[in-house]
């Protein structure tokens, strides 16, 4: 027996999507902001939705997921649901249409990104191990105000405050799955944070006897996470059903953070620059608890339910403009199912494709004042199946709102969709003909 050269081709194309996936990641212009949202002015950031077209088509579930036709990164633990000899690559593409709206005036953004590339092999018939590049969250931001308080016009004229923000944090995750029995899996996973987050802010004179000031913060991280997991896969033989339960821990972790200040005031002929500051910043992934129940039946349909609750650390609490902002615990709701008429029907395409719906609703980890903040989704998806095997191309897509027009704070209507390639071969296949 050999590796097929299948193998050794997509092999070599998931390291080159890898290298260019991490290059990309690296090498985005400063003046362009790959993400919209003005909630990413706070906090880490607008934080990415987990997990490929195929969870995400479901709402976001993955906790109790098990499957041998997806990679289903959201649990180590599930990596075990894979063919003892299957080798399986998924990469993914997300595009974002974001419409914000408050009390007085709508805008709208649009961007697409690469969104992950992950891949599965077994090392024996109970160890499965799996790597990855995610997306952790995105600032991207541009906001302006203009100076209200009449006193301060008469005396220095027009004012106008002018915010920016870009970047985001990305992640490298190592996962194995153990197999202890034929029901009880086990799983750990290994991260490392990685990226940078400008942010920029702006006050413009019109009297030509003030400077203009500039101010910024970069912030960098970097630094290594954990999470473990685990599933129990309870088989129902007089149904034909399984039930499966699982849960995870994300071990709370600090993003060693460091921050640079810095400052400067202009005037038609002088750049004046005031001294930087470099210090450590309180910036961390909070610990996270997962649990999930699924059934299913067979390669027909399956159905689930995710809690997530992430504990935050409420060092990034703080006051911007005027406005309380302080992190709360986030706790997330999410249901999913999906089906698929007949796998084997070689003679009707669309009963051999996998059909797949969604909810999600969270209390999201950012308060205002007395207000914190919602977000509520629903999605849809399909896999369309490319050849006998699992390979597929998935699509998904969201929308949802976070936020009200209430309160003083934006609503913000997202529609995202996502596509990615899922390239299953055998590890080792005796071809008759070469």
């Amino acid at each position: 027996m050999y590796i097929t050269n299948r193998f050794i081709v997509k092999l070599i194309a998931a390291l080159s999507l890898l290298l260019f996936t991490a290059a990309a990641v690296h090498a985005q212009n400063d003046d362009a902001i790959s993400a919209f949202s003005p909630y990413s002015f706070y906090g880490v950031g607008d934080l990415a939705r987990p997990g490929t077209s195929f969870n995400r088509a479901m709402g976001g579930i993955g906790t109790a997921i098990r499957t041998s036709h997806q990679i289903n990164f959201l649990n180590p633990a599930a990596l075990t649901a894979h063919d003892s000899l299957s080798f399986m690559i998924d990469f993914g593409f997300e595009s974002q249409n974001c419409y914000l709206a408050d009390e007085t005036q709508t805008t709208a953004f649009n961007s697409m990104n690469v969104h992950h590339i992950v891949m599965s092999f077994p090392i024996t018939q109970r160890l499965v191990v799996a790597a990855g590049l995610f997306p952790y969250s995105s600032v991207g931001y541009k906001l302006q105000s203009t100076e209200l308080l009449p006193n301060i016009i008469a005396e220095m004229g027009n004012i106008y405050y002018r915010y920016q923000g870009e970047g985001g944090i990305n992640q490298v995750a190592l996962s194995l799955g153990f197999a202890v029995n034929k029901n009880l899996s086990i799983g750990a996973q290994g991260q490392y944070y990685f990226g940078a987050i400008d942010r920029y802010s702006l006050v413009l004179f019109t009297n030509p006897h003030y400077s203009n000031v500039s101010s910024g913060t970069s912030l960098k991280v970097g630094n290594f996470g954990a999470s473990v997991g685990a599933q129990y896969d309870y088989p129902i033989p007089e149904k034909g059903l399984n039930l499966t339960v699982g849960a995870t821990y994300q071990f709370g972790t600090s993003l060693g953070s460091r921050r640079l200040d810095f400052a400067y005031r202009t005037t038609e002929t002088l750049v004046d620059t005031i001294p930087s500051t470099e210090t450590k910043y309180a910036l961390s992934v909070p610990h996270t608890i997962s649990a999930g129940v699924a059934i299913r039946k067979g390669d027909v349909w399956l159905a689930g339910l995710d809690y997530v609750y992430q504990y935050w650390n409420s060092a990034l609490n703080n006051n911007y403009g005027g406005r309380q902002f302080s992190v709360v615990p986030g706790h997330l709701f999410r249901a999913g199912a999906e089906w698929t008429p007949r796998r084997l029907d070689f003679r009707n395409y669309f009963n051999r494709c996998t059909y797949r719906v969604g909810l999600n609703y969270e209390k999201t980890y950012m308060k205002f004042d007395n207000h914190q903040l919602t977000d509520i989704g629903a999605s849809v998806g399909f896999s369309f199946p490319v050849n006998r095997w699992n390979t597929a191309v998935n699509v998904s897509a969201e929308v949802g709102q976070r936020g009200t027009t209430q309160y003083k704070l934006i609503r913000e209507t997202y529609f995202k969709f996502s596509v990615s390639f899922s390239l299953y071969d055998i590890w080792f296949f005796k071809q008759q003909i070469d």
